[in-house]
């Protein structure tokens, strides 16, 4: 046997294990960038629905008394709330999604 099959031989188990290491690897990125595209889809649904009860407070408000100031309502400025915290997340789950996409890219440079 030359000395390269004999090198081959010799560390098999470790080339087995560094194979079998970047399989999973590249499995855990794989699942991580799927799921991430779900928490996404996930987010955009909720921000929908955020607009769509928006929607439905403010014509509910304007009926009742169209006088009154809107932002003064507690329901409608608690909806406001959640809806900036839905986006804030959709923002920043998709600037990951983004990074994991094209790690060299401009966008994964700019800070959130």
């Amino acid at each position: 046997m030359d000395e390269s099959t004999r090198y081959t031989f010799e560390h098999l188990g470790d080339i087995f294990v560094e194979r079998v290491e970047k399989a999973v690897s590249w499995l855990h990125n794989s699942t991580k960038g799927v799921s991430l595209t779900y928490r996404i889809h996930s987010l955009e649904k909720d921000r929908d629905k955020s607009y769509t009860r928006i929607g439905k407070r403010t014509s509910t408000l304007r009926k009742r008394n169209p006088a009154n100031e809107l932002f003064s309502d507690e329901d409608l400025s608690h909806l406001f709330t959640e809806f900036d915290e839905v986006d804030r997340e959709l923002a920043t789950a998709r600037q990951e999604r983004e990074e994991r996409l094209y790690p060299h890219s401009k966008a994964s440079e700019q800070p959130v």
